[in-house]
């Protein structure tokens, strides 16, 4: 009994005495792109990686202080609070999307690929019990989905108005020190990318799965570590759009799949701006789940297996019906110049053993790289350069050894409600993008200026030859946008306009003007 109570006693003292570390930032909500801007304006410790999103903060720098630290006349002081219990909401949004001609654009959650206007809202409130978390932020999609010009190689017949409710960023989390553990159905983004990321980005909803991560770096006398592993269930929706039409017949979507990630990044102590990461992901059918193995691990935690297939089985691994994608990554900051860069490059398949990846390392490979620069003017204003490449077409190595696309079609795809989960551009297109910014606190305008190869090299060269031939007409988007945001008080209005010049558009003949317009309204409490 003794023994009994003093757990007890432990229990408690741990329960209450934990440092109170409040409510993420979600990806793609106001705020979640200005972790990066106030640390390379000095005003955010670079200890910070942020490559692995949604972003926390901390008792020491609350919510309250990151809005009034980006603009002092934000305040969002509106919460019941207490040492142990908070309540607060959090923001109401509304973003509506317009594509005139085609679908285009990503990084967009819940929206779909469609022709038209659509809009998705979403309300958060937030509620913290000790060191248990609660945010509650559901989305509801509505979307035109309007029919438009669709070929044999892209596009699938729309068709009726889409509406969809989704979980959106709501999670429930039991905060301990540095680190969470929970269940979350909010997007997940991980690596440096600003507008795309191999594995995990925001282009498609958010899904159910459970998470361990760091909420902090955690130190230690080799430099600082940041984490998340995640295990959950990826779906599709046979009444939703997909990229291909053949796409559908091709994936399994009765059967919904399980997904398994990694994420670490390491921040060594002899090289303090400095972080080094490595992504993991596998995706299966879960009536696939006996092939994985005997055990938890290999059933639900492949992500710890060993790198090369020689290692786990050779050729045994290949009758695994499963798809594996790994990237590794870094971000280099330069605080006196405000600047950054950073890579990230990846492979879509196991390398058979290290001879492989010596002899071969661009088979089935892709890369982001990029940079940031501010420059600061006077008045508290700052001019800021983005700048980066997304290639995910396939090399010169396919004449060779074909790989594929790198977001592959097998085992249902990798995407969730028919989304890719990586850089939503395309299966195996090439992006190139440059953003000029005029910034003062959270009012900005900007130009971009985007062009997309669309899938520049035919993923299976076995193709009949008149797709081949469709194929060589090189689709091309190229894209001039504008892009502004001003606030009044806690109100936020962030307007976007893309004007998108389609040649050979579908890889047809056809050469077409699409009009991308977005218009975003925030609400901070």
């Amino acid at each position: 009994m003794k023994f009994v109570n003093r757990f007890f006693l432990l229990f408690i003292s741990v329960f209450f005495m934990q440092k109170a570390y409040t409510q993420s930032i979600p990806v793609g909500t106001v705020g979640d792109d200005y972790f990066r801007i106030l640390q390379l304006q000095g005003k955010i410790d670079p200890k910070y990686s942020y490559s692995t999103r949604p972003n926390f903060l901390t008792n020491k720098f609350p919510i309250d202080s990151f809005y009034h630290l980006i603009d002092s006349n934000l305040n969002t002081n509106i919460a019941l609070k207490s040492r142990f219990v908070e309540f607060r909401p959090m923001l109401v949004q509304l973003r509506s999307q317009y594509n005139s001609l085609h679908p285009y654009g990503w990084n967009d959650e819940g929206m779909i690929k469609a022709k038209g206007i659509q809009t998705m809202a979403r309300i958060g409130v937030y509620t913290r019990i000790g060191p248990l978390h609660i945010q509650f932020m559901p989305e509801h999609v509505n979307a035109e989905n309007a029919p438009y010009e669709i070929s044999d190689e892209f596009g699938s017949i729309p068709k009726d108005r889409f509406q969809q409710n989704f979980l959106g960023q709501s999670s429930v989390r039991l905060n301990l020190r540095a680190v969470s553990i929970g269940f979350s159905n909010e997007n997940i983004y991980w690596g440096p990318g600003q507008y795309g990321a191999l594995i995990m980005s925001n282009n498609a909803p958010g899904f159910a799965h459970y998470t361990f991560n760091t909420i902090r770096p955690i130190k230690t006398f080799l430099g600082s570590f940041e984490f998340q592993l995640v295990t959950g269930r990826l779906e599709q929706d046979p009444t939703a759009p997909f990229e291909i039409q053949n796409l559908k017949t091709l994936s399994d979507w009765k059967e919904p799949r399980i997904f398994n990630g990694l994420n670490i990044v390491f921040q060594p102590s002899i090289f303090p701006n400095l972080f080094v990461g490595v992504n993991r992901a596998y995706q299966y059918s879960e009536r696939n789940i006996e092939q994985q193995g005997n055990n938890f691990f290999t059933k639900y935690l492949p992500v710890f297996s060993k790198i090369f297939k020689s290692s786990i089985g050779g050729v045994e691994e290949d009758k695994i019906e499963r798809d594996q994608q790994i990237s590794i990554y870094t971000r280099w900051l330069f605080p006196k110049s405000h600047a950054e860069f950073y890579l990230e490059y990846g492979w879509n398949d196991h390398k058979d053993n290290f001879r492989d990846f010596w002899i071969d390392p661009e088979h089935s490979a892709s890369f982001i790289i990029g940079f940031k620069k501010l420059q600061p003017l006077n008045h508290n204003r700052w001019l800021e350069l983005n700048a980066e490449i997304i290639q995910m077409a396939q090399t010169t190595d396919y004449l060779v050894r074909t790989a594929g696309d790198w977001y592959p079609y097998t085992n249902g795809g990798y995407n969730h409600y028919n989304q890719i989960l990586g850089a939503g551009s395309g299966r195996g297109n090439n992006v190139q993008t440059m953003q000029l910014n005029l910034l003062k606190t959270l009012s900005k305008i900007g130009l971009k200026l985007q062009r997309v190869q669309h899938q520049p090299v035919p993923a299976d060269r076995t193709l009949p030859l008149k797709s081949l031939g469709l194929r060589s007409l090189r689709w091309t988007d190229i894209g001039v946008g504008f892009i502004g945001q001003k606030h009044w008080k806690n109100i936020i209005i962030t307007p976007e306009v893309n004007f998108i010049n389609s040649m050979n558009y579908a890889w047809t003949y056809r050469t077409n003007f699409n009009f991308f317009a977005q218009l975003n309204l925030t609400y901070l409490w």
